[in-house]
């Protein structure tokens, strides 16, 4: 993708870019892998948040259509816990970069923990239209289509999450979640169960 700057105005958004994103390096949720939720920011984490958010709308000032700085934002309330924010910014970049899978991932997630599941779906969608060999994106895919009491779809996507990655805990987790629910042992999750805020 190309974005067009007048050179004077160059540097401006670099220092903006480079100080917004290595402050939201800092506060941005990453997965750790243990299936625990992720700890609420404190104070001081909230303060570098905000001054990241800081930055990087003086990004979108002079360049309105950047994914990346919306995907930061996107990110940086998502740490923040503001989901309907988070949700504008990844649909936002999606919008402007349909075919990158990390962002349309990103509005999933954000989409559910909003308590929009269908939207969820949607972007989940997408992003296996983007990158149709990831496992991770057929998991999340069909733990989407389960909130949507589409189970014939949740039980083909995690076949295929299975299939792409067998040994991965956690297809094999989601897998074990979705034969439950179908055989009526569980109780169908709602997106307030899976929402991480």
């Amino acid at each position: 993708m190309h974005y067009e700057l007048p050179e004077h105005l160059i540097p401006a958004f670099q220092q903006h870019f480079e100080a917004g994103t290595a402050l939201a390096q800092s506060v941005i949720i990453l997965e750790d892998g243990s299936g625990r939720p992720q700890p609420k920011p404190g104070f001081w984490a909230r303060r570098k948040a905000r001054k990241a958010l800081q930055h990087l709308q003086q990004c979108l000032a002079l360049l309105p259509d950047h994914w990346p700085t919306l995907w930061s934002i996107g990110k940086v309330y998502q740490a923040l816990r503001e989901q309907q924010e988070a949700l504008k910014h990844f649909a936002q970049a999606a919008r402007i970069y349909p075919g990158q899978a990390d962002v349309l991932r990103e509005a999933s997630i954000a989409a559910v923990d909003a308590g929009a599941p269908a939207e969820a779906v949607k972007y989940s969608a997408m992003a296996l239209r983007a990158r149709p060999d990831d496992a991770g994106l057929y998991c999340n895919h069909s733990i989407n289509l389960l909130l949507n009491e589409n189970d014939d779809a949740a039980v083909a996507a995690i076949s295929e999450a299975i299939r792409l990655a067998p040994n991965d805990p956690i297809n094999l987790n989601a897998q074990r979640l979705i034969q439950a629910v179908v055989a009526g042992t569980r109780r169908r999750p709602t997106w307030q169960d899976l929402a991480s805020n």
